[in-house]
């Protein structure tokens, strides 16, 4: 069995479309059909479907995709033990919009300098996104707030900043302004309605987002204010919003990786760019 054929089928149903898992792939569309068809043949069962504009996974399909990732997972973890000590190879990094801006600069220069052989994808998404795509071994490692619950042994993870919660306000703006919600379902959003609650009991809501640097532009242009987490970018590229701090927990924010993979020179290089000891 071609794995790169089974690498195929996985992104088709993720994507749940054949155009974006060729776009994500670099191949065409006529390409992924036919992997997928060559795959059918070979297992004997349909594979994929339609299902309004794109494509679903069929019932013998979803029953073999556990196994199919797995053989990926095998795939992905002999390619490490072949560049685990060496500066080489894929570098598939997640990490949530903030920390993107706050570090991809960094990221993108100093791999360049100190491991110029390692190529290095950075994966844009929320929290729980990218900790899903790093359970399935789809990323090598992800910057993303702390998770609420206990990690695995397997895992470790390493905080970066505690960042400090407050309320985001237009710099000249009416102080009695509607809220704009950083979304309460994301890890770090929960803390920031409690803190809101806190403070000001049942506000006016105007919307709820998980996209921090939205909001953080809507306050600037004297749309709400906002209780937020304060990222190093915030300031910097919103000075038309005033930042005043809470007495509460701050939001935690990392790097999420395998306990295993503590050792190998490409994370201790990423540890170093990020700061982090050990």
């Amino acid at each position: 069995m071609d794995l790169r054929f089974v690498e195929t089928l996985v992104v088709a149903v993720e994507e749940a479309s054949l155009a974006a898992a060729a776009r994500r792939l670099g191949v065409t569309p006529a390409a992924v059909a036919q992997r997928v068809e060559a795959l059918e043949v070979e297992l004997q069962v349909p594979l994929l479907v339609r299902a309004g504009r794109g494509m679903a996974a069929t019932p013998e399909c979803k029953a073999l995709l556990p196994e199919l990732r797995r053989l990926l997972a095998i795939r992905g973890g002999l390619q490490q033990v072949l560049a685990q000590d060496q500066l080489v190879g894929p570098l598939r990094l997640g990490a949530i919009s903030t920390m993107l801006s706050d570090h991809a600069a960094d990221l993108v220069q100093g791999l360049k300098q100190a491991a110029p052989e390692v190529e290095l994808t950075l994966t844009p998404g929320a929290s729980a996104e990218l900790y899903e795509a790093f359970e399935q071994r789809r990323l090598e490692a992800a910057l993303l707030v702390a998770p609420p619950f206990d990690l695995p042994k397997t895992m470790r993870f390493d905080v970066i900043a505690t960042q400090r919660i407050g309320v985001l306000s237009p710099q000249s703006g009416d102080g009695d302004l509607p809220f704009l919600l950083y979304a309460r379902e994301a890890w770090g959003g929960a803390a920031c309605f409690r803190a809101l609650q806190q403070r000001f009991g049942s506000p006016r809501v105007l919307a709820e987002m998980d996209a921090l640097e939205t909001i953080a532009q809507l306050v600037e242009d004297g749309v709400g204010r906002a209780v937020v987490p304060e990222w190093a970018g915030l300031q910097r590229r919103h000075p038309g919003a005033r930042f005043q701090p809470l007495a509460v927990q701050g939001r935690q924010v990392g790097l999420l990786s395998w306990q295993r993979d503590a050792r190998r020179p490409v994370q201790q290089v990423l540890r170093q760019i990020l700061g982090i000891a050990g």
